[in-house]
């Protein structure tokens, strides 16, 4: 069997025991077709690594020595890898452990079958937008951070709204007064976007949605702009206290009405593989229950 998967990456979800068995075997899968497999040294740290002749790397220099990624773990070890995998242009494969995702959507049930069709060339590629977050302090830019799903301006923990002012491509929006407001992707819409009203978005569509949180004003709807949008939300002076931005629920950042954010569409987009009969709208049906269907 040839193939050009020839120096595999392996994520997890850190110290994740149950995800040992299924890293084990897709370790053992590979080995066995002549692959190098090389794990990420954050991924489950006190894995027996060594048992099965492979390395540890930290992700810095992994993304760099690999030709695919495989997460092993759910949705949220998929953004986590996903937000560096980009940067070097490397393809990423989920195994999920045990409930279907819409990133991770390998049962360990295919695992063996599956990741041969892969190697043998047969499987379905596909490009997923990124969210590129850029915080300012005043004029002085001070974090930086990219998103697969969604960048969120929020409140703190405290019943009170903040109050920010929202333009697109310089064009003021909207003052609005609300718990916050989702920047999501295509990917994205069904996540936080989904429970907070957005709509749900093809990921071949080439949009963004800005979803608010609970706005004050009951007249705020959803609002989907071309993916090549620049967003900005600049705090208002009125907006007492500080809030946060978040990206992909897993990183967090606080501002206070000295700091402006802007997000556009990161410049490269991620590589994803799927199973070769994947279809998006197979899983859209089983997650969200439709017509029956058991949700998982």
């Amino acid at each position: 069997m040839t193939s050009h998967f020839k120096r595999i990456g392996l994520f997890g979800k850190p110290n994740a025991l149950e995800a040992w068995e299924t890293l084990g075997r897709v370790i053992t899968f590979f080995k066995q077709h002549g692959c190098e497999v090389i794990l990420d040294a954050s991924c489950c740290p006190d894995f027996p690594h060594k048992r099965y002749g492979i390395t540890q790397q930290p992700r810095e220099t992994l993304i760099h020595a690999i030709d695919l990624g495989v997460v092993v773990g759910g949705d949220g070890s998929f953004l986590n890898a996903a937000r560096d995998t980009v940067k070097a242009d490397v393809p990423l494969l989920g195994i999920n452990l045990g409930r279907l995702g819409f990133l991770a959507d390998i049962s360990p049930e295919q695992l063996e079958e599956v990741l041969s069709q892969i190697l043998a060339g047969e499987y379905c590629r596909e490009e997923r937008t990124l969210l590129c977050g850029t915080i300012f302090y005043q004029d002085e830019r001070v974090f930086h951070h990219l998103a697969l799903n969604d960048i969120v301006i929020h409140k703190r923990d405290t019943p009170r709204m903040i109050e920010f002012d929202t333009f697109v491509d310089e064009h003021f929006v909207t003052r609005q007064r609300a718990d916050g407001l989702i920047i999501s992707t295509p990917t994205g819409s069904t996540a936080y976007a989904l429970s907070a009203g957005g709509p749900i978005m093809d990921p071949r569509v080439g949009a963004l949605t800005l979803v608010s949180i609970n706005p004050h004003t009951l007249s705020n709807r959803p609002v989907v702009i071309p993916a090549q949008s620049m967003i900005r939300l600049k705090p208002h002076p009125h907006c007492t206290g500080s809030a946060k931005v978040t990206f992909d629920g897993q990183v967090t950042y606080e501002i206070s009405v000295e700091h402006t954010l802007k997000v556009a569409a990161f410049e490269k987009k991620l590589l994803m593989i799927h199973p070769k009969d994947y279809n998006y709208y197979d899983i859209l049906r089983i997650k969200m229950g439709w017509g029956g269907y058991r949700r998982c």
